[in-house]
């Protein structure tokens, strides 16, 4: 995770380089530009034809007034470039169903995307918790407008799925992967494209530990841990037809080089080996940011592509189903339900280790070089509330660029951090949400596994995720809605689970706002509901009171409050002062109750 947020941040350095160089041009060129006019003599213009408002001492309203101009003209100077320009803009920023099944898509040259991509079992297995997770970050460079460099990260770390010869056996992989794919035959009269996609990989595997035997070992009972490096690699050659604009088949025949045999306690095969396979695809784009695909995979030859619980190895196909949402030019969401385990070119042909399970996928990719989705700036009481709240969030995102900070401590000893960045006006990703639960009293709760898993002493909890803008009056909706999403895992337990929220932010008038957040938090422990309610109270320009209420939805349901003041050093920085008994401020300590109220302290920045 952190060389997936250190890859993130490299990438957002070298976008700015290149907007900084690009203003530099331009302002240049300005600058050495010099027009002759001759000037009329103006004569006086009466005083009675000018107009005079107040602005309510709101300076966003001539920042307002500028907006509006400039996306005028933005919109009347991008007419004629929309008349020339195909109706679907985003076609080649889609350049792969699975890593092992590449689309005949490129980038333009000097253009990049970067993806990170979550798959995972609807459940634990053995091991418990929400599932079996391999999280990659992806990274896609255009070297010229039919040349494309992408750079793989993957790393999966878990007890297996199912129990080996009745014994819980922990496993390791990790994957580097490079590859380029190059255009063959790109005939658009007929719709027939042609790439070759070669991939090199460096593959860490490990399985086994002080107390359980490795896979790898066939030779005898003594436990331990095997690690094995080794270089692996894939060949794709991905055969699209496209029979309109809507339609597209493809034939993607290919190959995997894995290692058959591994280590030197090895009898027979106890690893994968080669893989050849046939490919078959369809894309359907329903509508202009819509797509549908549907992928079936058959691996042929002596290798093998799964093992079960008696590490018996054989073959299974791939099939895949996945519906494609491009949310702006700059953003990019996509669902999937597959059996394909493995997050690189050459290891994506490989179920789940020890099964062969329907698996979910998540994947959410950013476009520096896109068009962001245009919201009017907030005012200065919106800015105020764009902070979020305590243990209720609200609906709005800061705008594109800009970085959430909170830093949370409470009298019992809760310490929590958070940083989210804007890719989009209408995109926040959280990058790094932590902290740690302390002193909590649940006495007479019936959720005890519950609470030892998440909650319990020594506990540390990460968390990645995402909040998507729905609906906004900044683009003319009556109300802000967001949908919010984040995962992650207590390092102690090694336990995760998934949370989820639709946030509604209501703006009544000038003083009042109103949030209203069905949330759902989803582990191999439990599985609940629960539903927040808040307000937000200007008491003046940089003074409100908010107040919140949590309750789960289930048999023994918990309730919580907690009231906060904050007071607002500018709109983009402000204090909290809050009386809670919420468990926590983050995701699942929102919806649990702790037996006493705490003080506690919440600092909010947006820079």
């Amino acid at each position: 995770m952190r060389l997936i947020f250190y890859l993130f941040l490299i990438s957002q350095f070298l976008n700015f380089i290149g907007v900084f160089a690009d203003k530099v041009k331009e302002d240049s060129s300005e600058l050495n530009s010099i027009n002759w006019e001759k000037l009329e003599e103006n004569k006086s213009t009466s005083l009675k034809k000018i107009i005079w408002r107040s602005y309510k001492n709101d300076e966003s309203y001539f920042e307002n007034k500028k907006q509006q101009s400039s996306v005028i003209k933005r919109t009347n100077s991008s007419k004629k470039e929309r008349i020339s320009e195909s109706p679907r803009k985003s076609d080649s920023s889609t350049t792969e169903i699975e890593p092992f099944f590449p689309l005949n898509n490129f980038l333009e040259h000097g253009n990049y995307q970067t993806s990170v991509r979550w798959k995972s079992s609807f459940d634990g297995g053995v091991a418990g918790g929400t599932g079996q997770q391999n999280p990659s970050f992806v990274l896609d460079y255009g070297i010229s407008d039919s040349s494309l460099l992408t750079i793989y990260f993957a790393e999966a770390d878990d007890d297996l799925y199912n129990l080996i010869k009745g014994e819980r056996v922990n496993y390791n992989w990790q994957n580097y992967a490079f590859s380029l794919k190059k255009e063959l035959l790109n005939d658009k009269v007929n719709g027939f494209g042609i790439s070759i996609k070669p991939t090199i990989e460096y593959w860490r595997q490990a399985s086994g530990s002080k107390v359980s035997k490795s896979i790898y070992n066939q030779k005898d009972n003594l436990v331990g841990r095997d690690r094995f490096d080794n270089l692996i690699g894939s060949l794709a050659l991905p055969i699209s037809k496209k029979f309109n604009e809507n339609f597209t088949a493809l034939i993607i025949p290919g190959i995997t080089f894995l290692p058959e045999k591994l280590g030197s306690k090895a009898i027979s095969k106890n690893a994968y080996g080669n893989n050849f396979y046939i490919g078959s695809g369809l894309v359907f784009d329903l509508e202009e940011d819509l797509s549908l695909t549907f992928s079936y995979t058959t691996p042929l030859g002596s290798g093998n592509n799964y093992f079960d619980s008696n590490l018996n190895y054989a073959k299974k196909p791939i099939y895949g189903i996945s519906l494609g949402w491009e949310i702006n030019p700059k953003v990019g969401i996509d669902g999937k339900i597959t059996n394909s385990f493995g997050a690189t070119p050459s290891t994506g042909l490989l179920t789940i280790p020890s099964d062969n399970l329907p698996l979910y996928s998540a994947n959410i990719t950013y476009r520096p070089y896109g068009n962001d989705t245009y919201l009017r700036p907030l005012n200065n009481r919106d800015k105020s509330i764009s902070n979020g709240g305590i243990t209720v969030n609200n609906a709005l995102v800061p705008r594109a660029g800009v970085s959430q900070i909170k830093f949370n401590y409470d009298s019992g000893g809760n310490l929590f951090g958070y940083y989210g960045y804007s890719l989009s006006n209408i995109f926040q990703l959280e990058l790094l949400n932590i902290g740690s639960f302390n002193d909590l009293n649940f006495e007479g709760s019936k959720n005890s596994k519950l609470h030892s898993t998440y909650l319990g002493e020594s506990n540390f909890n990460y968390r990645f995720g995402g909040k998507l803008l729905l609906f906004s009056p900044q683009k003319d909706d009556l109300y802000w809605l967001t949908f919010r999403s984040s995962v992650g895992r207590n390092d102690d337990t090694n336990q995760g689970y998934l949370f989820t929220e639709f946030i509604n932010t209501f703006r009544f008038n000038n003083w009042l706002a109103f949030n209203i957040s069905p949330k759902y938090f989803f582990s191999g422990v439990e599985s609940f509901g629960g539903i927040g309610f808040s307000s937000y109270v200007s008491l003046s320009d940089n003074l409100m009171i908010i107040p919140e209420i949590n309750t789960s939805i289930k048999n023994d349901s918990d309730f919580n409050t907690t009231l906060a003041l904050r007071y607002s050093l500018s709109p983009e920085k402000s204090l909290d002062l809050y009386y809670s008994n919420a468990a926590g401020v983050q995701d699942i300590g929102q919806i649990l109750k702790n037996k006493e109220y705490r003080f506690g302290i919440n600092l909010n920045i947006l820079y």
